[in-house]
């Protein structure tokens, strides 16, 4: 009884650490966007009203090769090729995110005063697997075609692909200038990178509108897993423990 008590035990927390680390590091956007259509410099000037940051970059779009592009960039769609791509381990609270943790009752009712969650986190491994990217968006230094670096917050699984060597066109970003913390400004100054502004490849206002479902297929995704793992392994264990008591 108490091996299998162990079984379910251990094989419970193991189907628990893999459900965490899917959701944590599981990007669904990509299923909701479906198959997007470039956007092009034409689309741009005819819709003046619309923001097309976060948008697929047509061939158009003018290209960075280096931080003094950037730098001399004001107030116009851009997109770039980077030939590679440093993880800060610093993440920023994404816009979208309630910026308050609640707590709440077993019938789901709040109480007490809402507690506000830190604007940045910090972390010793920049590439570790149990970062809170679900409500956080990573900084990364970005290498650019002239080998120079600039800040960008731009979509992880565009990041991972800078990462393999594979050749990427990111998304159109922004120019946005805010406050950053000290130790991003530490690294900035180590690669001599461009601190005056971060090459920002999200559309907010997307996500404000797609945030609830992301998180319902994070969770409920997350949830099969850790029920699929778990009742595999407990019948393995099972298997074997009665094999186990069959050769005693």
């Amino acid at each position: 009884m108490k091996k299998e008590k162990v079984i379910h035990f251990s094989s419970t927390i193991i189907g628990f650490i893999a459900a965490a680390l899917l959701f944590f590091n599981w990007n669904p956007e990509n299923l909701l966007k479906g198959k997007e259509e470039a956007v092009t410099m034409t689309d741009i000037e005819q819709n003046i009203g619309v923001d097309y940051t976060g948008f697929k970059a047509g061939r158009t779009i003018p290209r960075l090769q280096g931080k003094e592009d950037f730098e001399n960039t004001y107030g116009s769609a851009m997109t770039a090729e980077p030939i590679g791509i440093i993880s800060t381990g610093i993440y920023e609270l994404k816009s979208w995110v309630d910026p308050y943790t609640r707590r709440r009752t077993s019938k789901g009712r709040t109480y007490g005063a809402p507690k506000r969650k830190p604007e940045f986190l910090q972390y010793n491994n920049p590439d570790g697997l149990f970062h809170n990217r679900a409500e956080y968006l990573p900084f990364y230094l970005l290498q650019l075609p002239d080998k120079t670096y600039i800040l960008a917050q731009i979509p992880e699984s565009d990041a991972k692909a800078i990462k393999r060597g594979e050749h990427v066109v990111l998304p159109i970003g922004k120019k946005i200038t805010k406050g950053l913390p000290a130790a991003l400004k530490t690294m900035c100054e180590e690669y001599d990178a461009y601190f005056g502004g971060t090459y920002y490849a999200f559309s907010d206002e997307w996500y404000e509108k797609h945030n609830f479902t992301i998180f319902i297929l994070r969770a409920g995704v997350s949830f099969l897993v850790l029920f699929a793992i778990a009742v595999i392994l407990i019948l393995i264990g099972e298997k074997v423990f009665k094999v186990n008591n069959q050769t005693h």
